[in-house]
């Protein structure tokens, strides 16, 4: 907490108004024009958000655990989906949502050369490299410097192959024709592999009004 503390002096001064214990935050070396009904309306305006803005951290905690609660019931009395109340003038609804992860190797080795005519591949790239950074060839990472070098080779800029390590990432994502699949399973046409295809299933809790 000291460490953000000392950040957040650092970023802003401090501008004295008349209002006990209140202070503006500026940009440092900023000369503010502002007259003090204009302070008084923006002091009313922060204290009147930040009231609200504690209620609804303080309200949104205390309702995870009813969250919880409703999932459960939910989750022991298969089919249960919700709830309405007139009197209350609410409807509450409860649905689950399943999310299919595909092994992209096991689900190579499952559908062997049938795999690329179901499957679409995307090799993501991310590099990250901090602003400022200076190669083994003297060269400074900018904005600039790095919009100029795209379609370059890293090592070209002379980021050694450790560094490279470091600062680079990709994955393959891939975009699957589920329904094809599952059809080719189904006919036992293929086989798949114990863990090529896993799902996991998450609970979404809203609440309406019946009426407005």
């Amino acid at each position: 907490m000291e460490k953000g503390e000392k950040k957040r002096k650092e970023r802003f001064e401090s501008f004295p108004t008349e209002l006990p214990g209140v202070q503006l935050r500026i940009e440092p070396g900023i000369k503010l024009d502002i007259l003090q009904r204009t302070i008084g309306s923006f002091y009313q305006l922060a204290k009147q958000f930040a009231e609200v803005k504690f209620q609804v951290d303080n309200l949104t905690e205390q309702q995870e655990p009813r969250r919880e609660e409703i999932i459960g019931v939910a989750k022991e009395h298969e089919g249960l989906r919700g709830l309405t109340s007139e009197e209350d003038n609410f409807v509450l609804t409860v649905t689950p949502r399943e999310k299919i992860i595909w092994n992209r190797e096991l689900l190579k080795e499952s559908m062997g050369i049938i795999y690329p005519a179901v499957t679409r591949e995307d090799l993501a790239v991310n590099v990250l490299v901090p602003v400022g950074f200076v190669t083994e060839k003297g060269v400074t990472i900018s904005e600039e410097v790095m919009a100029k070098a795209i379609g370059e080779a890293l090592a070209n800029l002379g980021i050694s192959k450790k560094d490279l390590a470091k600062v680079m990432r990709q994955e393959v994502n891939i975009t699957l024709d589920e329904e094809k699949v599952t059809e080719m399973v189904n006919q036992s046409r293929v086989k798949l592999l114990e863990g090529a295809k896993t799902s996991e299933i998450t609970w979404q809790v809203r609440v309406d009004r019946l009426k407005k």
